[in-house]
């Protein structure tokens, strides 16, 4: 079994045997990792978003051998120590992370004055997370989470609509996912005849 760690200084670092890679944890990467992951999820994808280019003929050395159990322990090890973050609360979606991309660039505006656009690279998936999670009920987001959250017999006929609206765009997505899994899964079967 191979033996790694997790460093947080200013930048992110796995270890494996004695040997430091540093991850590109920005917020933007991480957004795109889950998309690359979604399309193809292979742990050659997460390995070639996540480790830094200068980095990766090292890598490749080092894991040329691997099986890939070890590729999948460390992914699940690198996943679950600084990319997961399980929230406790409602399992019920009220969000989309793409679909509310708008709300949230806005309410990070709103609340805090920061522009996520110009903190692409910058700012890391923890420090995303932290202010995600602290966003006002008075922001873009926290307002239509709370409009998710309140009961129906609760708001008032608008805001029932806005409410219906809102779980028609949440799970309209779902519906597109899941065509595009089928026609994905089609293609890979036609290109293997």
């Amino acid at each position: 079994m191979k033996q790694w760690t997790y460093t947080n200084d200013i930048h992110d670092y796995v270890t494996i045997d004695n040997d430091r890679f540093r991850l590109n944890t920005a917020y933007d990467n991480i957004f795109a990792l889950f998309k690359y992951l979604e399309i193809k999820p292979t742990y050659d994808t997460f390995f070639a978003t996540l480790i830094m280019d200068k980095d990766k003929p090292r890598f490749n050395q080092l894991t040329r051998e691997w099986d890939k159990s070890e590729f999948m322990d460390l992914m699940n090890f690198i996943m679950t120590t600084f990319i997961i973050d399980d929230v406790p609360g409602s399992k019920k979606k009220v969000t989309d992370i793409y679909k509310d991309s708008e709300l949230i660039f806005a309410s990070f505006y709103y609340d805090y004055g920061i522009s996520l656009i110009e903190k692409k690279g910058k700012m890391t998936w923890k420090e995303f997370l932290i202010l995600c999670s602290n966003l006002s009920e008075k922001s873009p987001l926290g307002k239509a989470v709370a409009l998710m959250m309140t009961p129906d017999k609760e708001l008032t006929a608008d805001g029932k609509e806005q409410k219906r609206k809102r779980n028609r765009l949440i799970k309209e997505g779902e519906n597109i996912d899941s065509q595009l899994d089928g026609l994905t899964s089609f293609l890979s079967k036609s290109a293997k005849r």
